[in-house]
């Protein structure tokens, strides 16, 4: 319980005693049951996740007292639980209260649009980039900018994209702290140290999006961090979370118009006017409950996803249908399943004779939720599938969920 909440999550004494026995699976059962009740097995969070109870339950509670019919009092009411959720990232990441965005994307369309103001000149800025933006990132910056890819070895050596930036001089750094393609974790603190060194200038953009909820935002060194609570934080769509640096603040002056020190965070990324205000309360549930969790379901989604990659991998070998995993460290193709050590909560594989968006296809009217993803790399034209391990899913439902996989694969056909 937060003193700011003044109330506990729901289902709190699970959540302690899953802390105590985060090995007891009939815990992790009754986490389900409570927080993610339902027959559906969404193994794609990386893209919505299943909202949590206490967060649905959080948003209805906002509009408690007739609040439909008293606009002032959703817009105070929307104030306070804004507050509140900024203080409770505060509290779990360190740093500023970061401002509550209506998402990643668009969050990344304000930036790129205050630092095309701020950047200017004859000649379009260069932004250095990865070939593993989410398509909603890259488009903000496709209108007045020009892109360099960094090769994918540079995104596991900082030299590497040091030597890059020297030659090239970008005006701005975009990088996925984890990439939604393939879970790769990149080291993005040592690759903007490396970029700034060579060229001091630069405004490093962090996309935290799939981190969120898995690791703490890198905030040390970016001039922004944008992510999304609607992915592992188990958060309602529509609000995100975006920090901003002093010098972002100061430099960026669009961000800040109409900043009040009541409201504090960075007003010009933050939704205005009327919208749905209980996004807040959501929001700040979803924070509540990862906090309440901690590292407890990190390793549970570990521990899944492995348990995962090795039982999918077993069975497309019995099957014999061709795969291979990506290593979340290298970022490079295996013909064996990723362990836990490497993994946070995804497992990406390719099938190179599968048409893996027909598989995806007929896997939901069974209730099954998996990713198809598809490769925008250079001479990477195809498309691979992205499953996530949700802590409080269960082995059983898993299983059930490969093996719907398994036996879709013979009747999608070849790509």
């Amino acid at each position: 319980m937060t003193e700011a909440s003044g109330r506990r999550p729901a289902g709190e004494s699970v959540l302690g005693a899953l802390r105590e026995r985060p090995e007891d699976q009939d815990l992790w059962d009754r986490l389900r049951v409570r927080q993610f009740p339902g027959a559906r097995i969404n193994l794609d969070p990386g893209s919505i996740a299943t909202p949590a109870q206490a967060v649905r339950a959080a948003m209805q509670g906002f509009w408690d007292d007739e609040l439909f019919a008293y606009p002032e009092g959703q817009v105070q009411r929307g104030r306070a639980e804004r507050r509140r959720a900024r203080a409770l990232a505060a509290a779990l990441w360190g740093g500023d209260p970061p401002a509550l965005t209506a998402g990643t994307s668009e969050a990344l369309r304000t930036i790129a649009s205050a630092l095309r103001e701020r950047l200017g000149g004859s000649e379009a800025p260069l932004v250095l980039t990865s070939g593993h933006e989410h398509p909603g990132a890259t488009a903000a910056f496709e209108p007045g900018f020009r892109a360099v890819i960094l090769p994918d070895a540079a995104l596991r050596d900082p030299a590497a994209a040091g030597a890059i930036a020297a030659a090239q001089r970008p005006a701005i750094l975009l990088l996925s702290q984890v990439t939604y393609t393939i879970g790769q974790v990149i080291p993005v603190r040592e690759i903007a140290a490396a970029v700034r060194a060579a060229a001091p200038e630069v405004f490093v953009i962090v996309d935290a999006a799939q981190a969120l909820g898995l690791v703490p935002p890198a905030l040390t060194g970016a001039d922004f961090v944008v992510a999304s609570g609607h992915k592992w934080l188990f958060g309602p769509p529509g609000v995100g979370l975006a920090w901003a640096s002093p010098r972002a603040r100061s430099e960026l002056p669009l961000l800040t118009a109409g900043e009040t020190s009541e409201e504090g965070g960075c007003a010009g990324l933050e939704r205005r006017g009327a919208h749905d205000f209980s996004v807040y309360a959501g929001l700040a549930a979803a924070l509540d409950l990862h906090a309440a969790l901690g590292q407890v379901a990190l390793k549970r989604s570990r521990t899944l996803a492995a348990w995962l990659a090795r039982e999918l991998h077993e069975r497309l070998l019995a099957a014999g249908v061709a795969h291979q995993f990506f290593d979340p460290v290298t970022g490079e193709e295996r013909e064996t399943p990723p362990t836990a050590e490497g993994l946070l909560a995804t497992v990406s594989v390719t099938l190179p004779a599968v048409d893996v968006e027909a598989v995806c296809a007929s896997l939901q009217p069974a209730g099954i939720h998996v990713r198809c993803v598809r490769e925008r790399r250079a001479g990477k034209r195809t498309s691979l599938l992205r499953l996530g391990a949700p802590c409080y899913e269960s082995t059983a439902r898993v299983r059930r969920a490969v093996d719907a996989l398994v036996a879709a694969v013979p009747h999608a056909g070849r790509a």
